[in-house]
């Protein structure tokens, strides 16, 4: 699934659902900037995505089920690998940003 950004100023949080038998997740949403991500992969606390900034810059967010959250770096144009990992908790929420 491929996820073009346009020029907003929203942020949107998709929140991982746990069904039996496995993880239900939806593809995070982003704002502001011009970027695109591919080729997400999600465990129960580990997710990543294969991102590409053309301009502005982007992060990754990670919600975890202890309350704590994971900020990614800014970065810059090019390509990039997003992604968090919540250690021994799972992944509650994640998403990416970003910024003009």
């Amino acid at each position: 699934m491929k996820l073009t950004v346009s020029r907003r100023a929203v942020t949107t949080s998709i929140a991982a659902a746990f069904l039996v038998g496995g993880l239900a997740t939806a593809a995070p949403a982003s704002a502001a900037g011009s970027y695109s991500c591919g080729n997400w992969k999600m465990k129960v606390n580990t997710w990543s995505a294969s991102c590409k900034v053309k301009s502005g810059q982007a992060r990754a967010v990670t919600d975890c089920s202890n309350g704590k959250t994971i900020y990614g770096k800014w970065v810059g144009r090019g390509q990039w690998r997003f992604g968090g990992d919540c250690g021994k908790y799972f992944i509650v929420a994640h998403t990416t940003q970003g910024r003009g």
